[in-house]
């Protein structure tokens, strides 16, 4: 009976002992969270209070020059704050995301406040299709990889085209892209604004750059993207060859993934003033699959190694 009372105890202890450092080992990864939370909250603030002492210093200025420098500065460093919100995914808290968020885009309004007020806008374009006549002897039969995939980009049109900007706060308005076809090709670390319904939209070849889109009728499709991050509604979501990208997304079909890598996908939770009455215009519903995702790369029923969810 004496040894049964010791086995019995001895069990007891090694229960608690194993209790205890699990305790333990549960308050050191909690205190390590914590310590990540308050070094990512110190660094978004710092560099979101250096954005607006840069924007409110470029009516101060008298150069057109110096103007627009320094709101090349405030979108580069606007970049950098969206960077660092798509690097603490992983961990940060549903309040401090959705704050963040809401951040990131307000510092996206004000730049292009500021730009709109301090730097004249450049009128854009509205595509329209080329005939063009290809003389064969002109014609290189031996192309490098970069004439081949503009090639590809190239077979793209609509009835907007923004193409070949860096470093701009680029705002279409309502009168220019409604229900119309849209282009963005060759953009790099630009903030584009397209607040309102539209029919197709199409990103070719597009690098760290922040996009905030209206109700898409139709399809977005992506080609050739890097880097950026998406605040679009649409039916269906087409990406193609695109790496580290961030999605927040409403889609009332499915998204489509071919030849990706890095790809995150969240629910769409910031919205433009006017968003839902442009919601209803496009006759999309209200719901959402944001979390359903086909990779055309990956057939296996594991999980993708190429796409990740993130709430």
């Amino acid at each position: 009976m004496s040894s049964e009372r010791e086995i019995a105890f001895l069990k007891l202890q090694e229960e608690r002992l194993t209790a205890l450092e699990k305790k333990k080992a549960d308050r050191k990864e909690a205190n390590q969270s914590n310590q990540q939370l308050e070094e990512y909250l110190k660094n978004f603030d710092t560099l979101k209070s250096d954005i607006e002492t840069q924007l409110d210093n470029v009516a101060k200025l008298n150069g057109a020059s110096d103007k627009k420098s320094m709101l090349n500065s405030a979108l580069t460093q606007a970049a950098d704050l969206q960077v660092l919100l798509n690097d603490s995914l992983s961990f940060l808290p549903a309040y401090d995301l959705r704050r963040s968020q809401e951040v990131v885009t307000a510092i996206h309004q004000q730049i292009a406040k500021v730009q709109q007020e301090c730097v004249p806008k450049k009128k854009f374009a509205f595509g329209k299709k080329k005939n063009v006549s290809t003389n064969a002897n002109t014609v290189k039969e031996n192309k490098t990889s970069d004439q081949q995939m503009e090639s590809k980009f190239s077979k793209y049109t609509g009835d907007v085209v923004v193409e070949n900007k860096s470093n701009e706060t680029l705002e279409l308005s309502k009168c220019e892209i409604h229900k119309k076809d849209v282009l963005l090709k060759n953009l790099s670390n630009c903030t584009v604004n397209l607040h309102s319904t539209m029919g197709t939209l199409h990103c070719t070849n597009c690098t760290n750059c922040t996009f905030s889109v209206g109700p898409i009728s139709g399809s977005i499709f992506l080609e050739g993207c890097s880097g950026s991050t998406y605040h679009v509604t649409c039916q269906q979501a087409r990406i193609h060859t695109t790496h580290g990208a961030v999605f927040y997304i409403h889609v009332t079909s499915k998204a489509i993934i071919e030849d990706c890598k890095d790809l995150k996908f969240a629910e769409r939770t910031v919205f433009y003033e006017g968003y839902r009455d442009d919601l209803k215009e496009s006759g999309l519903s209200d719901t959402n699959n944001w979390n359903n995702v086909d990779d055309f790369n990956w057939l296996s029923n594991d999980p993708s190694p190429n796409w990740q969810l993130i709430s």
